[in-house]
């Protein structure tokens, strides 16, 4: 443990006395705009079984008013594979790296395959959960109080107040940065919940720069157990405190993996995935998400896309019909004031239901797009992209352009 920690005070130090790219802090990079706003389909397993269907996909996708294809480079135990591959790995990513363990390296091919077919080219790579070879290692994986139990157990994801996993993240980030990729979209599991992190790393450090003890007993107001589950009732005001660094340090290693990947190459566009309760219910968000659009909106990323899967939050709210669609317009009219001009907003939608498996009815994903303000320099994104819904596509996009 002594190791460690004083590691960690190290890491820190370096951190703060030598930046890798001189003053970045001081003088941020410049903003990547584009003159178009994204019109973008997600794409979490590509069907191609060739680079010939590769290409009639991407083609096909620009005819239809796309700009943007944001493909999956990282690769989860039990994920389908991208069938123009011939899995090398059970897990890991799709680019070369001495990070990581390469399923098949295809970033190369798809950037190539996108900008010959008009599109921009963006990769999707996650961050917490990209313990590839170091699932054994509970060490690096952050801590949560088990709040039925009263005990601390090894989290999932790994711990971004250790240095081991910091270095690994950059490293993996820079190795992707090497490819003629347009932009980054980081993956939705740089987020860290309302009974996390407790790990010994986390503590030290907050110890170290709040002066305060991260323990259960300052954050939790009262805990309800009902049908096994654990609910928390109200917090204390430590944990709002506690909450808002965690945030801060959230942001500080996404705004860390943007410089390096910028320095690599200065073209790249870096952004972000937010839940929807970032714009829609905003403490709840720096409660259980520790996210918090306020002060990320400060750090410049080149674009920020809030996750709108209505039916998603239809079900989490408890809500239906016009109810619905009168939060999915706040949650829209919140995030574009947050998101403020010369930032670029992007709301993302969903195109399949998540639990059935069902394709949105293409006049229900109307309704919802055209409940949203209408503002020139929104982008749209859909996910997950399903073969076969490009004419959908193609009205939604034109729909949207079109209202008044």
């Amino acid at each position: 443990m002594r190791y460690w920690l004083a590691s960690l005070s190290l890491f820190y130090a370096l951190s703060l006395s030598a930046e890798d790219f001189s003053q970045k802090q001081n003088f941020p990079l410049p903003l990547v705009r584009l003159s178009e706003p994204m019109r973008a389909v997600q794409i979490p397993v590509l069907e191609c079984e060739s680079q010939v269907q590769l290409k009639n996909l991407f083609t096909g996708l620009k005819a239809i008013g796309i700009n943007t294809v944001i493909v999956k480079v990282f690769h989860n135990p039990g994920d389908r594979v991208h069938k123009l591959c011939l899995p090398n790995a059970g897990s890991g990513v799709y680019f070369k790296s001495q990070s990581a363990p390469v399923v098949c390296e295809l970033v190369g091919v798809l950037a190539k395959e996108a900008h010959l077919a008009g599109l921009k080219f963006y990769a999707w790579m996650n961050t917490r959960g990209a313990d590839y070879g170091l699932e054994n290692r509970t060490d690096l994986h952050s801590r949560y109080y088990e709040l039925q139990t009263g005990s601390y157990k090894p989290g999932n994801r790994l711990c971004i107040f250790h240095p081991e996993v910091v270095a690994r993240l950059k490293d993996l980030y820079l190795e992707l940065a090497e490819y003629e990729v347009d932009g980054i979209l980081v993956q939705d599991d740089l987020m860290l919940r309302h009974n996390e992190d407790f790990h010994p790393n986390a503590v030290y450090l907050y110890k170290l720069e709040r002066g305060k003890l991260a323990l259960p007993s300052n954050f939790y107001q009262e805990v309800v157990i009902s049908e096994g589950k654990a609910y928390v009732k109200s917090y204390k005001e430590d944990f709002w405190q506690w909450s808002e660094w965690k945030s801060l340090k959230l942001l500080e290693l996404a705004n860390e993996l943007k410089e390096l990947c910028k320095a690599k190459n200065p073209r790249i566009r870096f952004g972000l995935n937010f839940y929807y309760e970032s714009a829609l219910m905003p403490e709840k968000a720096k409660a259980w998400l520790s996210q918090d659009l306020t002060v990320a909106q400060k750090y410049n990323f080149d674009f920020y896309i809030l996750m709108l899967y209505h039916r998603q939050i239809g079900a989490e709210l408890n809500q239906s019909g016009l109810e619905l669609e009168k939060s999915i317009e706040l949650s829209g009219k919140n995030f574009l004031n947050l998101v403020s001009p010369p930032l670029e907003p992007v709301f993302k939608f969903m195109l399949k239901d998540f639990n059935t498996g069902e394709l949105v009815p293409q006049a229900e994903l109307n309704t919802i797009l055209l409940r949203l303000p209408k503002e020139k320099r929104a982008g749209l994104a859909f996910f997950p992209f399903v073969p076969g819904t490009e004419t959908e596509l193609y009205n939604l996009i034109t729909g949207w352009e079109q209202k008044k």
